[in-house]
């Protein structure tokens, strides 16, 4: 018990540094767009640097999987099972008296996942419509797997780490909703997403990003399975597309 609660503790911790992090990087973001490089010089090289795919990229890798990677494995502040990551059926960590129910379990979680991206998707097709009617023409879009499986991965483990603390103190429903609020936290103080919001491009990728996001929680509710997410956001990510400019600054 008594190495049980600094690892409760901690869990927060990793929680409110990693939404530290976020917010100081786009607020630092926002300041570096509006300031000119006549004032400051350094800011050159700082748009050079920001202006490379694979750096934006790594920086995302680290922050987006790396923390929650290092609070699992390395620290042990958070359970493989508030996390979602459930065995897969033919996981040598499973019993073998418990495959059969462990197979039965993943057809029933399948079955709901399913059910949520069908819903889902419908919402988003619907959401398209009213948006062609309301700007009077079809939004630039691409449909690319990579980019919608790099954003799935990125997504929704951030999202299961920011979900697990909540879930150990309210409950799987309660929890999962209530993991929303740094996400949605960090989304409002975030300078980049008010500028989302007056584009209808990069709007449209908010809207589906939160679509998802919904959809994430319902399929943990259901399942309690990180897999069976990453399925259904890289299926429905793909369906949807992203804006063709700027979809890898979300």
């Amino acid at each position: 018990m008594d190495t049980e609660i600094p690892l409760l503790q901690e869990r927060w911790l990793w929680l409110a540094g990693s939404l530290g992090i976020a917010l100081s990087v786009s607020w630092a973001g926002w300041f570096v767009r509006r300031s000119r490089v006549s004032q400051w010089p350094w800011l050159e090289r700082w748009q050079q640097w920001r202006g490379r795919f694979w750096l934006v990229q790594s920086a995302r890798l680290l922050y987006a999987i790396g923390i929650p990677v290092v609070a699992l494995f390395w620290r042990g502040a958070f359970t493989e099972r508030g996390l979602g990551l459930q065995p897969w059926p033919w996981s040598a960590a499973v019993s073998p008296g418990a495959a059969q129910a462990n197979w039965e379990n993943w057809v029933r979680d399948l079955g709901w996942a399913m059910a949520i991206m069908a819903g889902t998707g419908v919402l988003l097709a619907l959401g398209r419509r009213i948006t062609r009617h309301t700007i009077g023409k079809t939004l630039p879009l691409r449909r690319d797997l990579g980019v919608a499986l790099r954003e799935t991965v990125y997504h929704q483990v951030h999202w299961a780490f920011y979900r697990e603390p909540f879930v150990l103190i309210g409950g799987i429903s309660n929890g999962a909703w209530l993991g929303l609020l740094p996400v949605v936290l960090e989304a409002v103080l975030n300078p980049a997403r008010w500028a989302d919001l007056r584009s209808p491009q990069r709007g449209h990728d908010l809207l589906v990003r939160a679509a998802l996001a919904v959809a994430s929680i319902l399929i943990y509710i259901q399942t309690q399975n990180l897999w069976l997410s990453l399925f259904v956001d890289a299926v429905l990510g793909w369906a949807a597309g992203s804006a063709v400019e700027g979809e890898y600054e979300r």
